[in-house]
C-alpha cells in the first residue's frame, strides 16, 4: 500500500468514526405497571436552550402521535419552562389532561481530548522495507505535528410517570458521541426510547 493511499484510507476511517452515534445504555420498568395503557402523554424537555427544547418536545410528540398515542408538548401549555414546583406542574398537567408525564434531561456531559499523530505505522507494506525507506518513514511519523481531537459524550435520561399514582413507570438512558443538536439527532434518540417502550409493551 502506498503512503498516499494509506493516508486517504486513514482520513476516511477517521471521519466515519467521528460521526455522531447513539445507543441505549440502560432501561428500567416498574413491576407494578406491567401492561400499563398509556393514553395521553405530556412531553417535557429540560434544557437551557429554549429553541432546542421546543424542537425536542415537538419531535417526541410527533413520534408518539405517529405511534397512535395522544401527546402534547409542554411548551404549548406553558410558554416558559415549567418552574420546579408542584403547583405549576399540576397546572400544566390539568391543562393538557395528561395521564402520564415524560421528562427528558441531561444526565452527563463529558469531553475528552486525545492526541492523534499524522502518521500511523500499521505494517511493512506502508513503506519501503529497506533501511533508507524505513528510517524517513518512522522519523516523519514521530516528528510531524499531529492533532488534538476532542470527543464529547452526552448521556440523556428519559422517565415516564403515572399522574394518578405519581410513580415512575419507566426510564431509560442513552449515550451519544459527538452529537450535533439537530432534529435529526433528536429523532435518532427518540427512536431508541420508543423502541424500548414498545419492547416493554408500554406503547
Amino acid at each position: 500500500m502506498k503512503i498516499k493511499q494509506f493516508s486517504t484510507l486513514f482520513l476516511c476511517l477517521f471521519f466515519l468514526s467521528s460521526c455522531s452515534t447513539s445507543r441505549l445504555l440502560s432501561s428500567w420498568e416498574s413491576d407494578k405497571h406491567k401492561n400499563f395503557a398509556i393514553d395521553r402523554v405530556l412531553v417535557i424537555g429540560i434544557a437551557q436552550n429554549e429553541t432546542k427544547r421546543r424542537i425536542y418536545e415537538d419531535t417526541f410528540t410527533d413520534s408518539l402521535v405517529d405511534s397512535g398515542i395522544n401527546a402534547v408538548a409542554s411548551y404549548t401549555a406553558s410558554q416558559q419552562p415549567i418552574e420546579p414546583d408542584e403547583k405549576q406542574l399540576r397546572e400544566v398537567i390539568r391543562k393538557t389532561n395528561a395521564d402520564t408525564v415524560l421528562i427528558t434531561h441531561l444526565l452527563s456531559l463529558k469531553e475528552r481530548n486525545s492526541y492523534q499523530p499524522n502518521s500511523i505505522i500499521i505494517g511493512t507494506n506502508s513503506y519501503n522495507p529497506g533501511l533508507y525507506g524505513y528510517y524517513p518513514f518512522v522519523y516523519h511519523s514521530v516528528y510531524e505535528s499531529g492533532n488534538y481531537i476532542t470527543k464529547t459524550k452526552v448521556i440523556l435520561e428519559t422517565s415516564l410517570y403515572d399522574v394518578k399514582t405519581e410513580e415512575r413507570i419507566w426510564s431509560a438512558q442513552t449515550e451519544s458521541i459527538d452529537p450535533v443538536m439537530t432534529r435529526k439527532y433528536y429523532q435518532q434518540l427518540i427512536d431508541i426510547f420508543l423502541d424500548d417502550l414498545k419492547n416493554k409493551k408500554l406503547l
